[in-house]
Parts: C-alpha cells; structure tokens; sequence
C-alpha cells in the first residue's frame, strides 16, 4: 500500500477532491523519480569518508594518514588521497504559494500545480535515499511549516500540504527566508520554488545571507506562457491575483514591446545573480514537461560532481 493511501484510512480534513488530487501527486512523483535521479544530492564539500575522489599534493597539515605511498614513491613527491564528505543531506523546499501562482495559460499546469510537481518529486527522491526533507509553502497570509524528516510516511504530510493549501494572498519569499535563518539548524541544499516575479532585492540578499551560513542554493523558477508571450493586441482589463480590488484597463499594443522587456530583464538578473554567487538557476515554462527539467538537472548535477 503506498503512503499516500494510508492518509485516506484516516480522518482527514481533506475533501475527497483534495484526496483525490493528493494521490495523483503521489503516483506523479513516484514514476517521474523511480530510475530517474541518482546521487543528485552528493555534497560539493570535501571531508572524511569512504568514497574516494581524487589525489592533491600534500600540505602542510594534511592528516599523514591520508598520504598515499605507493602513489608518492612512484612519482618520487607526496600524494594525498582526497575523500567526498559521507553525510546525510538536509533539504529544505520553500515552495511560493501566493496567489500569482494561480496563474495557468489555458489548457496548460497552473504554475503553482508545476512547483508541486517539483516538490513532490524532490521530496520522493529524497527521502528515498535516506536523507531528510522539510518543506516551507510562503505567502504573505501564513507561513506553513513542516519540520525536516527522513521517514518515509513524511512525503504524506508534504503532498497533503501541498494540495490544501492552495495559492492565497501576496507575496512573503523574503520573509520566510529570514525566518529559515533564525532558526538555524543544519546546513544542507534550499530549493526555492517560484515564478520570481517580484523585487528581487531583499530575498537576493537573504539567500547570500544563508549561502554565508554554508548552505547551498538551487533556485527553480516556473513562467507562464501567457505572462511570457503577453499575446493581447486590444484593450484588456487585467485582474491583479494578489489583490482582486486592483483592476486595470489597458490598451495592450503599445505596452507589448515594454512588457517584455521587463519581463525578460526580470528573468535575466536571477540568472546572472545565480552565475554571480554560485547557485544553480533553472528556469523553465510550464507547458514543459517536469520530469524533462529534473532530469537535465540531475545530469547538471551528475556533470558538476564527476560522476
């Protein structure tokens, strides 16, 4: 029986919609991650373990342990064996639910059902190679906590969050950052999930602030084909999805070309800030398929580690 079943023999508060949406999300993670994603998680810092990487020229207080001698003699200089560091990763997904994630070009995945995606499927893939997830869905209405854990039956906590808790209010990335840093606890991997459409300023600066505290950051940013193309060509009223007073009337064919200049620079200054402080963006529309982007990630990934 999988784990999201066991949710249904319980006494849920989810409606049989909900329930029904949390086993499609299952089942979605389960066969994208199953044969998919290996080893994406390894650790990019050096340390003690049992997997070797690669030899250096010994330092002065390189552990004398480490020295390999028959590589040393035979090229007549001291050689140290170099190890990848052998821990259990801590995964913490920040997951934007404000109401702009609603936003879903017709016929195609609300954005805030593709973060879903990504975040079930992190989270399967996760906790099955016996590391630890915990999940924070941020908007300005409240802040949804779900503490990291290694137990399998947590994916069940995560996808049932995730399907109840539906996009609402405006945007609170930054804040929610700043709360991941009080908090403290372990460094490990932040994976933010979102479609980045705000002032990129203040959770810029919070994301270098916990990049400080030795944490690495994978940013995966979700655009709207509509939002994107802006395909109108006559006066449209616009809708504001963070707050339903603001409505707008506006004679589109001289706003085009502005548009998208604004929303190609958007996208292009996280790109540069990512290359800039050594986070990995990926950005994708999504009318692409989710099991695609993991799947070139992980090969990113797989490439930058030497596997």
């Amino acid at each position: 029986m999988s784990a999201a079943r066991n949710v249904y023999e319980l006494d849920s508060v989810l409606s049989p919609e909900a329930k029904e949406s949390l086993r499609h999300l299952e089942v979605y993670a389960r066969r994208t991650v199953e044969g998919l994603l290996h080893g994406i998680h390894r650790s990019r810092h050096i340390g003690v373990s049992t997997e070797f990487d690669h030899h250096k020229n010994y330092q002065p207080g390189d552990p004398l342990k480490h020295i390999d001698w028959k590589i040393s003699a035979r090229h007549d200089r001291y050689y140290v064996k170099r190890y990848l560091e052998d821990t259990s990763l801590s995964v913490r997904l920040v997951v934007d639910r404000s109401a702009s994630m609603r936003q879903a070009t017709e016929n195609l995945p609300s954005k805030y059902l593709q973060a879903s995606r990504i975040a079930a499927c992190l989270g399967y893939m996760i906790l099955k190679q016996k590391d630890s997830v915990g999940m924070v869905l941020a908007s300005s209405e409240k802040l949804f906590w779900l503490p990291a854990s290694g137990a399998h039956t947590h994916l069940v906590r995560m996808l049932e969050a995730l399907v109840s808790s539906p996009p609402s209010a405006g945007d609170n990335l930054e804040t929610c950052l700043k709360a991941i840093l009080d908090r403290g606890g372990r460094k490990g991997l932040i994976v933010i999930i979102s479609d980045m459409m705000y002032d990129p300023a203040g959770v810029q600066r919070q994301l270098g602030r916990l990049q400080a505290q030795g944490n690495e950051v994978l940013l995966f940013q979700i655009r709207d084909p509509m939002e994107e193309d802006f395909p109108f060509n006559r006066w449209v009223q616009f809708h504001d999805l963070e707050d339903a007073a603001v409505r707008h009337r506006i004679d589109t064919v001289p706003l085009k070309k502005i548009y998208r200049e604004e929303y190609e620079a958007i996208v292009e200054e996280w790109r540069a800030w990512a290359k800039k402080y050594d986070a990995h963006f990926v950005s994708f529309r999504s009318d692409e398929r989710v099991e695609t982007i993991l799947s070139e990630y992980a090969a990113f990934r797989s490439g930058m580690l030497g596997r």
